[in-house]
């Protein structure tokens, strides 16, 4: 065969065989000669340490022009990065389950089994025998739970929470919230503060709560970065491991600039919290923020102006110069980047509007604006935000409790949801205890909000917010979202978990029963209609003029107690009264009354 080939060869001419490699020769040299960064790199006489300087210069000028999220290759993984190699921890099998996935927007539900294995799930509603027993042959065990129809929803995910930070037992008033050194402190982190022991952790667990957004509060204009934590303990008992996935950051600038961008977290406050702290007005507020974010994109333009010229090869032009940095400030760079995700509380619709105001001189997102009291009553102001239009964290009640919160509404999150703005409902734990948190999306529930956003809120919504929702919120093939089997509907009152599994380690020391013992869909609620157009139309602050009552009738009463003489100035009139009548106030008929007279009679029913 080699003789046959060098015959071929010698009788063809030259230049037609070996056209292709001149070819290619000539392709590799415009190339080189066009990769003038790559030429000086490689070619150039600079020095060893030189050549090493420049790599990591033209590396980190690539990483913060470059996008956070996931790496490429993240659904590919076989097993999550916060699984724990133990014998204790193995494979779950949850059979005959209602799924509520929180895909489909929130509609779909599946009837059939769920798969976890190595803390992600493996597969949800008709789980493959022979997957089943691929796994069970690799762990050599299986936990198998028949859970009788009873629902298993995602872990609740809390966007809002000082859990850990201001923590249980609080001895000497421990409190690691806020710092009063300033009002502008973007360098400051929660994860300093964080507290392994809060008693709160198990509480919120046996809630169903899964995972926290720990922000700083609300006494600064600027607090400082949040993290998310998963409420578990674990081996290690540090801060650190409780993260769900730490930023490069965390340990400082140095780290590989290659790897992908992972989101950091922010908290700002407008309002009464950190006018009340450093004796402020809304306009010394005002100044802080623009001061703060001018501060930091003069850092900006250094950086950008800096790897252009990285870019055009102008080595000469920065000869032992190094990367322009400024520990205070990269965090707030980051914001003006869209490397952050920015939590803002904010009550007031002049807070709000100063925001919006400031995210579009400025150019940068927010994620979520928090407790957001007015924010139903200035939907079109949110879409102003640059960037889009930022989820809605709200309490389902909880107003009235001071100034600021006075005009806020139970019909917000319905408000909210049909202008098109994700809801999220969140604890402010301590505020509302975490553990009762699925109990905000039920009562949003109550008062109109649909129950699928209304488990979305608590679920799927916050995860997105967070920028975590491609591995948490969702019960998704190749998602480590953790799961609770709950017994009833998640938003029915009675509803309680009976298993909560993080990392697809069991939460729970003394499980309940696994069957559906109570009501197997979500509640009847009232028609609020009229309310909700009322909330609107008058700011939050409907009339509360009083009725006109003729009379009022209480039937099926038992007994009746009326002012009378002797020490204690009452008198019990009857065993079995019957009905009475109360017209003016007045005690008008005890026992056979009858809805007689003219006007309006309310009627009260008495057991």
């Amino acid at each position: 065969m080699g003789s046959s080939l060098l015959a071929t060869r010698t009788h063809t001419p030259f230049w037609r065989w070996a056209h292709p490699v001149l070819f290619t020769i000539a392709l590799i040299s415009i190339v080189l000669l066009h990769s003038s960064t790559f030429i000086s790199l490689v070619f150039s006489q600079s020095s060893p340490q030189e050549f090493s300087r420049r790599s990591q210069i033209l590396s980190k000028c690539a990483y913060i022009h470059a996008k956070p999220g996931p790496p490429p290759n993240f659904h590919a993984r076989t097993q999550s990065d916060r699984f724990v190699d133990s014998e204790d921890v193995t494979p779950l099998l949850v059979r005959n389950a209602t799924i509520w996935t929180a895909a489909h927007d929130g509609h779909e539900v599946l009837t059939g089994d769920l798969l976890m294995h190595r803390s992600l799930i493996k597969a949800i509603g008709d789980v493959p025998l022979s997957l089943i027993r691929q796994v069970e042959l690799k762990s050599r065990k299986l936990e198998v739970i028949n859970a009788h129809g009873a629902w298993v929803t995602p872990g609740i995910v809390d966007l809002h929470s000082h859990i850990g930070v201001v923590s249980a037992p609080q001895l000497n008033g421990a409190c690691d919230t806020s710092s009063r050194k300033a009002p502008i402190l973007p360098w400051l982190r929660s994860i300093d503060g964080l507290n392994t022991h809060d008693a709160s952790y198990e509480l919120a667990m046996a809630g169903g709560i899964t995972t926290a957004q720990i922000v700083p509060g609300s006494a600064n204009d600027i607090g400082g970065q949040a993290f998310i934590i998963k409420l578990r303990p674990t081996n290690e008992c540090s801060p650190s491991s409780m993260l769900l996935k730490p930023p490069h950051t965390l340990n400082g600038s140095h780290f590989d600039h290659s790897l992908t961008p992972r989101w950091r977290h922010m908290k700002h406050a407008c309002g009464e919290n950190p006018s009340r702290v450093y004796g402020m007005t809304r306009l010394d507020s005002g100044w802080n923020f623009r001061a703060a974010y001018d501060s930091a994109r003069k850092l900006r333009d250094t950086q950008d102006a800096f790897c252009a010229k990285v870019e055009s090869d102008s080595w000469d032009d920065l000869a032992e110069k190094t990367f322009p940095e400024e520990l205070q400030w990269e965090s707030l760079v980051d914001v003006l980047r869209g490397c952050v995700r920015l939590s803002v509380h904010c009550y007031e619709a002049v807070d709000l509007n100063r925001i919006v105001c400031l995210t579009n001189e400025f150019e940068f997102p927010v994620a979520s604006f928090h407790h957001a009291g007015e924010t139903y009553l200035v939907p079109e102001l949110l879409k102003k935000t640059w960037g889009g239009t930022p989820a809605i964290a709200l309490f389902a009640s909880n107003f009235r409790k001071k100034h600021e919160a006075y005009r806020g509404s139970e019909f917000a999150p319905r408000v909210l949801a049909e202008h098109g703005t994700d809801v999220v409902m969140k604890s402010d734990h301590p505020i509302v205890n975490s553990r009762y948190l699925l109990h905000e999306a039920a009562q949003a529930h109550y008062y109109g909000l649909d129950p699928a956003l209304a488990l979305l809120s608590v679920t799927y919504t916050p995860a997105t917010a967070m920028g975590m929702g491609h591995r948490i919120g969702m019960l998704k093939p190749g998602y480590d979202a953790d799961i609770v089997i709950w017994s009833s509907h998640p938003l029915s009152l009675a509803s309680t978990p009976t298993q909560v599994y993080i990392d697809g380690i069991p939460q729970l020391s003394l499980p309940g029963r696994y069957v559906a013992k109570g009501p197997t869909t979500p509640p009847r609620t009232p028609n609020f209609d009229s309310e909700k157009v009322a909330a609107v139309a008058h700011d939050g602050i409907p009339p509360l003029e009083p009725r006109s009552v003729k009379g009022t009738l209480f039937v099926n009463v038992s007994g009746l107690y009326m002012r009378g003489e002797g020490s204690s100035g009452v008198m019990r009139v009857s065993e079995q009264v019957g009905s009475v009548r109360v017209e003016d106030g007045r005690v008008v008929c005890v026992g056979q009354c009858s809805n007689f007279a003219e006007g309006v009679v309310d009627v009260f029913f008495f057991f």
